[in-house]
């Protein structure tokens, strides 16, 4: 079952200060947009680190080099495989020196059942953490008109515990002490980097179909259902 994975994510305004360890950019991150179907090709919230400065930037979903050509370039690119970052044309200048943190509520993925697909919600065990996701930036891009500074992808490997019960990847997660290592790191250390990352502790429910369609963007997307 290949649907690409972690297609949909929320991201609420963080207000919590031990959540964001860098003082400076608490009032950035306490006026995030609170979103609940974040989709690629929309604006995201994303750490990245610009010459010596770590900001917090609102960047287009889906990595658009400099080369490309067309918009809908993005359209292939929300999600880098961590496998093949060192390979991929796409990827390959960005892994080497723009890395990115991507923080989320929580994300969607979704599982076959007889009666179509079932979205299902994960997110921390408790639910005021952060999830933070190992991504990748581009600078601004002239196609893209989204009042954007750049472009991000995010991270993904292989599922293992718990996200592996509803989809065969998941995001390369970092723990909140680790995402300033991987802001800086450079291309030689940066895979055994994110071959070492370690689960959080999450839950996962099953979520009302309408987050299918990607209109719906309420909290009550991320309310649990009975399981069908």
């Amino acid at each position: 079952y290949n649907r690409p994975m972690c297609g949909r994510f929320t991201q609420v305004p963080i207000t919590l200060p031990e959540q964001v360890p860098w003082p400076a950019l608490r009032a950035d991150f306490a006026l995030l947009p609170a979103r609940y179907n974040l989709a690629p090709s929309q604006t995201a919230g994303v750490l990245i680190r610009d010459g010596e400065d770590t900001r917090l930037v609102k960047l287009h979903w889906g990595l658009m080099p400099f080369w490309a050509k067309e918009a809908a370039f993005g359209h292939h690119t929300f999600n880098a495989r961590m496998e093949s970052l060192d390979e991929k044309p796409a990827f390959r200048a960005a892994f080497k020196s723009r890395h990115a943190a991507i923080p989320m509520a929580g994300y969607y993925e979704w599982k076959p059942t007889p009666n179509g697909k079932q979205p299902y919600y994960l997110r921390p065990e408790h639910p005021h953490e952060v999830l933070w996701v190992a991504g990748l930036w581009e600078p601004k891009h002239p196609l893209l008109t989204d009042g954007s500074e750049g472009s991000f992808t995010l991270i993904t490997q292989a599922a293992e515990g718990i996200p592996a019960e509803v989809h065969s990847r998941m995001p390369v997660f970092l723990e909140r002490r680790e995402v300033d290592d991987w802001l800086g790191l450079g291309r030689g250390p940066s895979m055994p980097f994110l071959l070492t990352r370690s689960l959080p502790a999450l839950k996962c429910f099953p979520v009302a179909k309408r987050v299918n369609k990607g209109v719906d963007d309420d909290a009550g997307l991320i309310e649990p259902i009975a399981p069908v």
